[in-house]
């Protein structure tokens, strides 16, 4: 009976042990990889190890995050002249643009320009087909004023020398176009001229997309002021 007891102990020592043998003593582990061939390594040389392509190192700064500078070169300019009562319109279109801009103050005989420009067209669509009958005459200076005032009158250009003036109307009905008007603008006191700074091709673009709101008025580039 004992030599029984003996075995049975003997036995679930065994079992124990055997079910447990990967704790007991785990499997020793390849200090070389499978993938690797260590007869096919070398060191390399100086020379060698220069010749490696180099890795390029990742920017810490975005891409997005690169501003590059404006290439566009800036201009000064003077529009005008504005009425009284057109003055805090202009000021409002140039300060939502972020321009520089100067006001200033014009004498009553400094104030005088001469304006040539075809009467107000009677709708959008007459204005259109007198602007397409000018371009394929070769003429280009001019645009399609937006005033209400003014609205579909078609501006060809502002002058101080009303002979100026008087030439271009002699040359545009030579071309070919009728009901050419010059007139006398702004005529009178407080009227103001701006003088606009540091305006770039961009920003000039955007000024002659206002300017139909406000005929009778030129932007003509003129000398920066070094102060």
């Amino acid at each position: 009976m004992r030599v029984l007891l003996w075995l049975l102990l003997m036995l679930n020592v065994v079992g124990l042990i055997y079910f447990n043998l990967d704790v007991i003593a785990p499997p020793a582990v390849s200090a070389v990889k499978p993938d690797m061939q260590p007869e096919k390594m070398k060191v390399l040389t100086p020379k060698e190890v220069e010749a490696m392509p180099k890795r390029q190192e990742v920017s810490a700064t975005p891409a997005s995050a690169t501003i590059a500078p404006s290439n566009e070169t800036t201009a000064c300019y003077e529009w005008g002249i504005f009425e009284p009562a057109k003055l805090n319109s202009i000021v409002t279109v140039m300060n939502a643009l972020s321009i520089q801009h100067n006001v200033v103050q014009q004498s009553s005989k400094e104030s005088v320009r001469y304006w040539v420009y075809k009467p107000p067209l009677p709708n959008d669509e007459a204005a259109q087909i007198k602007a397409d009958e000018l371009k394929a005459l070769g003429i280009e200076d001019f645009f399609v004023v937006q005033e209400p005032k003014w609205r579909n009158a078609i501006s060809f250009g502002v002058f101080r020398d009303e002979q100026l003036a008087t030439n271009l109307v002699n040359d545009l009905r030579h071309r070919g176009v009728r009901e050419v008007v010059k007139s006398i603008r702004n005529q009178g006191n407080g009227n103001s001229t701006l003088m606009l700074e540091n305006v770039t091709t961009t920003l000039l673009g955007q000024l002659k997309k206002n300017q139909p709101d406000f005929p009778g008025t030129a932007i003509k580039e003129v000398a920066c002021s070094n102060t």
